[in-house]
């Protein structure tokens, strides 16, 4: 179900200072309306996880399409009916499968320092920053490894449920996190008339390319191992393509 609401979107820029600025519009588009999970959430935190976990597994081997709604309660150790009655049907307890994970992500990589800044404010070099953002993914990923397979195989899960899943985390996150970002970076390190958005909006296409080529040499694999193998590649190819920005970016004394 859905209803018309206006949203004001911010657009964000560099000014000749190289400071951040700011240009709100207003537009008029259609959102879902949201739904509660107050059941599920009410459960002991045990079962919640147990049934978080078998969710994570199934989707993780087998993707969207093929992930089986007999298969995730049997692991989880609930019926169906119950399973149906915590989310309603496979697509909303897949999306909030995607929603935990990426909220557990983003406050991995916001995670305070002792001032109760994100940690990786410490970085004023762009790249340093990246890494290091890079770094606490992948060890968010380390400590929850169930988690981090189904985010690796839904990188390549071609269904518009998957699809849909990640475009809307992008819209909810992207303008924010990009703010937050340029937050105290030293932007002076840049060749004159390089605009350090236009390096973020290329790293982004970059890893969506990163991840399309990827799957475009294992497109009829559905296979986990396969799907490891695959993100590996992924993470690799992407640096290689950062060291080159960075290269060809910064001016010849920071490289």
């Amino acid at each position: 179900m859905t209803n018309s609401v206006n949203y004001v979107i911010t657009k964000l820029g560099i000014d000749q200072n190289g400071q951040t600025t700011h240009t709100r519009f207003l537009i008029k588009k259609e959102r879902m309306i949201s739904i509660s999970y107050e059941s599920f959430e009410n459960l002991d935190e045990k079962k919640k996880q147990k049934i978080i976990n078998a969710g994570f597994s199934v989707f993780a081997k087998y993707g969207y399409a093929k992930a089986s709604v007999d298969e995730i309660v049997k692991l989880a150790g609930i019926s169906k009916g119950s399973l149906f009655y915590y989310f309603q049907n496979k697509q909303n307890f897949f999306n909030y499968l995607y929603d935990y994970s990426m909220n557990i992500m983003h406050n991995a990589i916001n995670s305070p320092d002792l001032n109760g800044k994100p940690s990786y404010l410490k970085y004023t070099d762009f790249f340093e920053r990246l890494n290091a953002i890079q770094l606490m993914k992948m060890k968010a990923n380390l400590a929850h490894p169930q988690m981090g397979a189904f985010i690796k195989k839904i990188i390549f899960d071609s269904s518009s449920v998957a699809q849909d899943a990640m475009k809307n985390m992008i819209t909810k996150y992207q303008d924010s996190s990009i703010k937050e970002f340029l937050t105290g970076l030293d932007l002076s390190k840049f060749k004159n008339g390089i605009d350090p958005l236009m390096v973020i909006q290329l790293i982004i296409w970059c890893s969506e390319g990163c991840v399309n080529q990827v799957q475009t040499q294992h497109q009829a694999s559905m296979d986990l191992d396969q799907a490891e193998a695959d993100f590996e590649q992924v993470v690799r190819l992407y640096y290689r393509y950062v060291e080159l920005f960075r290269k060809n970016f910064y001016k010849d004394e920071y490289v």
